[in-house]
């Protein structure tokens, strides 16, 4: 992975009122056995540091894909069954919960939790105990 500070477009130095920071981050190597190549680009209102700004955008990648990832892909959340009122809210505090459970009980993924703990609720309630 490599950074490159840019200075920032004017079109987008324009929209962006504020604009410090303008990075691109490039990424290369091999998922399932095929080279990829990737460009990101990021924005920021304050001037930082190469080292901050990484530790930033690695922050921000493991939430995406510790949680977002997770619960969209897993949980389907992005296409919800249950539309209406509260469910999609309690829907998604329970998928929270359940995460958390999985985690603290140290399964390696959500779905191998799920399929140890479908019909094991007194491993999942043993936390409050």
């Amino acid at each position: 992975m490599s950074a490159r500070f840019l200075l920032p477009p004017e079109p987008l130095q324009k929209k962006w009122s504020g604009l410090k920071t303008f990075v691109v981050v490039e990424r290369q190597g091999e998922r399932n056995g095929q080279p990829f190549s990737e460009r990101q680009f990021y924005i920021c209102s304050q001037y930082l540091e190469a080292q901050q700004l990484l530790a930033d955008i690695q922050g921000h990648w493991g939430i995406e894909n510790r949680l977002h990832w997770v619960r969209d892909v897993t949980f389907k959340e992005d296409f919800p069954p249950r539309r209406g009122g509260n469910a999609p809210v309690n829907w998604s505090i329970l998928h929270n919960f359940f995460i958390t459970i999985a985690r603290q009980l140290r399964f390696r993924t959500i779905p191998q939790a799920q399929r140890a703990l479908s019909n094991q609720l007194h491993k999942v309630f043993s936390f409050f105990v």
